[in-house]
């Protein structure tokens, strides 16, 4: 059966709009683009044409990292310090989320809202306090002390991602648990955990996206300890008279597999959190 003309007509507002798009996924692709091609190539081909196909495919910048042992090291240094962060965020903003949605006290709304007032305080006001007292909890230059900031500085969004996915959930089973014989923390580790699976998801995403490509507060609070965090041992390749692109770039596409990849498995879990959020509000 064919579609209704109006239904195949081709106007000026769907091709505009499909210029659009193609313009936007160009326009975002670009930078992937040049980084994937100039990690294949030469340095003196770099200096020539940053946008030229190189002149034979070059895998001598991917064996020079790969076989940097530094930047293996931070590689696998990263991975620790990524999971540590995420699961301990995901531990504790879903333990706060769920105590602030089921207390029902007109101070709840209060405290989730000192909560959230944090995320419109620029990081550059609060930055040199941060240090003054990381330095007078010895966090500087710590593995731990790293991973317990990044916790801090992390936790309003998850709450608040939390908070709002209890609310759709129903009582009835944390009540009939609870009829039961379990306590708290084994009705919610038990009963209440596994339903916050797609929100939990989102949640890892975010917070293993951001902690893996951040910079300052890694710069600042760990500092040149090694090994280092990915992002740190990255600013090692520039240099005052010489700037090595081609392993910069190689060294980009290395550091983003591990972090791709986790997205990947994740994806599906992330759109269920979303379209369970949207369809149960």
């Amino acid at each position: 059966m064919k579609a209704p003309a109006q239904h195949r007509r081709v106007t000026p507002r769907k091709i505009m709009l499909n210029v659009l798009v193609w313009f936007f996924g160009l326009l975002f692709f670009a930078p992937i683009y040049i980084v994937v091609l100039n990690s294949f190539k030469t340095k003196p081909e770099m200096l020539i044409s940053t946008v030229a196909l190189p002149s034979k495919v070059n895998f001598s910048n991917y064996a020079t990292i790969v076989t940097n042992n530094d930047f293996l090291s931070s590689l696998w240094f990263s991975v620790l310090v990524v999971a540590c962060t995420t699961a301990l965020t995901v531990l504790v903003s879903a333990l706060a989320g769920y105590s602030l949605a089921r207390w029902k006290s007109k101070f709840s709304g209060g405290v989730m809202l000192v909560f959230l007032t944090t995320l419109f305080v620029p990081f550059q006001v609060y930055m040199v306090a941060l240090i003054v007292i990381a330095r007078q909890l010895h966090f500087t230059g710590s593995p731990a002390g790293l991973v317990l900031i990044y916790i801090a500085l992390g936790m309003p969004v998850p709450i608040f991602l939390y908070r709002s996915y209890v609310h759709t959930m129903s009582t009835e089973i944390e009540e009939a648990a609870a009829i039961d014989g379990c306590g708290n923390l084994q009705m919610f580790f038990r009963v209440v955990f596994p339903l916050m699976k797609p929100i939990t998801a989102t949640v890892a995403v975010l917070n293993a996206l951001w902690a893996w490509g951040e910079f300052l507060v890694a710069f600042l609070v760990y500092g040149n300890h090694k090994p280092m965090t990915i992002p740190l041992s990255q600013q090692y390749f520039y240099g005052s008279y010489n700037q090595q692109w081609n392993l910069i770039m190689a060294g980009f596409v290395i550091s983003t597999i591990p972090i791709v990849i986790f997205y990947i498995l994740m994806q599906k879990h992330i759109v269920k959190g979303i379209a369970a959020g949207a369809v149960k509000g």
